[in-house]
């Protein structure tokens, strides 16, 4: 009766999840981990931001930053685990850990000012939800409209807004029962899987080709997005094949890497003209670069 309870309509999905973490902890976290992790450096809206830098300079001073910001920001959790054990134990116990954040400030403080900091942590939490919406939209708009739309004016672009909005909300629907961390984890694993390998090859490796490159995105990418179909979808509901799919990116994110190296190395004459030059660009401190375009344009 207790597991019907909680398959409520659009969350049949959640408790075998659940049953499946207790079950297999150690692989369920590490696929989290590395779905997270290597998923973050393919989110639209963090590629997009570098656009803005005005030069190679401001954009590696951003990452710089950006690290830092987002190292800081994950000593968090742990430090809110720890104090919600010593002043919200029960939570463990009725499996609403996640309640932690919310509860806090009045247990550890109490009265109008564990009240007021709440409120902030509320408001914080909606303005978080609001602006990576918001920067999600516009970068996945953008996409449609250079890329997929028969035209790049306005509006076009209004139409990707309606489109990156409608299959977005569209998920939300059918994943509305699982666990937020669950559905974050699923949609990171299709990000590690596909730009990750991309991401990694493409400035790391002179011997990447397009033919590789998108053919590891299809099959990474591909065998994840199927795998989150398949675990949304419910089946197999129980299992090492469960664990599998729900969380793929343990041997998703080294499918898609292998098959970008396997297909670049069939496909040797498709290197792109100039590929050892750009990596000399990408790796070649500012400084020395600036010498080196000197001397070169010297009469």
């Amino acid at each position: 009766c207790e597991g019907a309870a909680d398959r409520a309509p659009g969350g049949a999905l959640a408790p075998s999840r659940a049953e499946n973490r207790e079950e297999r902890p150690l692989y369920a976290t590490y696929g989290l981990i590395l779905a997270t992790f290597l998923g973050t450096m393919g989110l639209p809206h963090v590629v997009v931001r570098f656009y803005t830098s005005p030069h190679g300079v401001a954009a590696r001073r951003t990452t710089v930053a950006v690290l830092a910001l987002i190292g800081a920001f994950y000593l968090l959790p742990p430090v809110y685990g720890a104090l919600g054990r010593l002043y919200a134990p029960e939570l463990t116990l009725t499996g609403d850990a996640d309640a932690a954040v919310l509860l806090l400030p009045g247990r550890m403080i109490g009265g109008t000012g564990g009240d007021l900091l709440g409120a902030l942590i509320a408001g914080g939490a909606f303005a978080a939800f609001l602006s990576t919406a918001s920067g999600l939209t516009m970068a996945v708009a953008g996409v449609l409209t250079q890329d997929v739309l028969p035209s790049r004016g306005v509006r076009h672009f209004r139409l990707g807004t309606v489109i990156a909005m409608a299959v977005p909300l569209a998920a939300s629907i059918l994943v509305g029962g699982l666990p937020v961390a669950d559905a974050v984890g699923l949609a990171f694993a299709v990000s590690a899987s596909s730009f990750c390998p991309l991401l990694v090859l493409g400035i790391w490796w002179r011997r990447l080709t397009p033919p590789g490159a998108a053919a590891g995105m299809l099959v990474g990418g591909g065998s994840a997005f199927a795998a989150v179909a398949a675990t949304m979808a419910g089946f197999p509901d129980a299992g090492a094949a469960h664990a599998l799919l729900a969380w793929p990116a343990l041997w998703s994110v080294p499918l898609g890497f292998l098959t970008m190296i396997l297909v670049s190395l069939a496909t040797p004459g498709r290197v792109p003209a100039g590929t050892a030059a750009i990596l000399a660009r990408f790796h070649l401190p500012e400084e020395l670069r600036t010498e080196v375009r000197t001397e070169v344009t010297a009469p």
